[in-house]
């Protein structure tokens, strides 16, 4: 970790990698006292990875409109300042709520399912389990966005080895489904890996279960590739299955879902995931049908591939 000394200095560096640093170190660590500085670095910033760390600093000590007291007649008025606070806005009410959620009702889940296997006759196939599998299930949904909202913690790691581990949780050996994966191995990136992995598994829970709904091909293909572009690391996954209905955009909203029995938290999920530590989730109809959902996230310059 940085000093605040060094984050300071950083913050004009002709590094992007250093003006990073800079900025995930205020975004944990900003001071009211800092909003000046931070603003005109904002201001000034043109890598949009720094830019969005930049913000989440603002953001962690200017909740509401402008303070009047640090409002720079000779900075130009910030674009998107209203949509910026309220996804920041969002992402704390995801973690307060979610918090309270998980303490209070994890017990209760807990003794539920104990004592209702004790005393529901024929339990097993009743919908008393049904539901309070349903219930734990949403509690597991919410305990996955508070981490997702979580402040990321970052390493190098290799992603190859990360998408082996998201795939053999999902255990599709089994199913009739061919999975084709494509990526450089090994692939070092850096980035939260737990943040990093809960929105691969997220990405390929849906796509399996999309092709095991529909699927243009027999048997049902889905593809995952990964590699660079620039200054970012990209991975796409592709199913041949029925895609996104109407604007695929619409499925980023907590509880949105075409598929019965889902809560519909899994892209939200996703999204905060890589929005904490700076990155985009893409996702579109592919032209010959099924869907594509695609990882950004930036990509230290000292590991360009030449």
């Amino acid at each position: 970790m940085i000093t605040r000394e060094q984050a300071i200095a950083y913050l004009s560096s002709d590094s992007v990698d250093q003006r990073l640093e800079a900025a995930r170190y205020f975004s944990s660590a900003a001071e009211v006292t800092d909003a000046s500085l931070l603003t005109r670095a904002l201001v000034k910033e043109n890598a949009r990875w720094v830019k969005r760390a930049l913000e989440r600093a603002i953001d962690r000590i200017q909740v509401g409109p402008p303070r009047q007291d640090v409002v720079l007649t000779d900075v130009p008025v910030i674009e998107n300042d209203s949509e910026r606070l309220v996804k920041d806005l969002r992402a704390q009410a995801v973690d307060e709520v979610s918090r309270t959620i998980l303490h209070e009702f994890a017990p209760l889940i807990g003794s539920l399912r104990l004592v209702a296997g004790v005393e529901v006759n024929a339990y097993e196939a009743s919908r008393t389990k049904h539901c309070i599998e349903r219930l734990n299930g949403l509690l597991e949904a919410v305990g996955n966005l508070k981490k997702a909202a979580s402040t990321p913690s970052y390493s190098e790691f290799d992603l190859s080895e990360l998408v082996a581990e998201c795939v053999a949780v999902l255990n599709i050996a089994s199913e009739d489904i061919v999975l084709r994966i494509a990526g450089i191995k090994p692939y070092m990136v850096q980035a939260d890996r737990d943040s990093l992995g809960l929105a691969i598994d997220n990405g390929i829970r849906n796509a399996v279960e999309a092709v095991k709904e529909f699927s243009t091909l027999a048997p049902a293909e889905i593809l995952i590739n990964w590699g660079p572009a620039g200054s970012e690391n990209w991975l796409a996954i592709l199913d041949c299955g029925a895609g996104f209905s109407g604007n695929p955009e619409e499925a980023f909203k907590l509880g949105v879902s075409n598929k019965d029995e889902h809560f519909g938290y899994g892209l939200t999920t996703a999204q905060l995931s890589m929005r904490s530590m700076e990155g985009d989730v893409f996702i579109s109809n592919k032209a010959e049908g099924g869907a594509r959902f695609e990882l950004r996230w930036y990509r230290d310059y000292a590991n360009i591939i030449r």
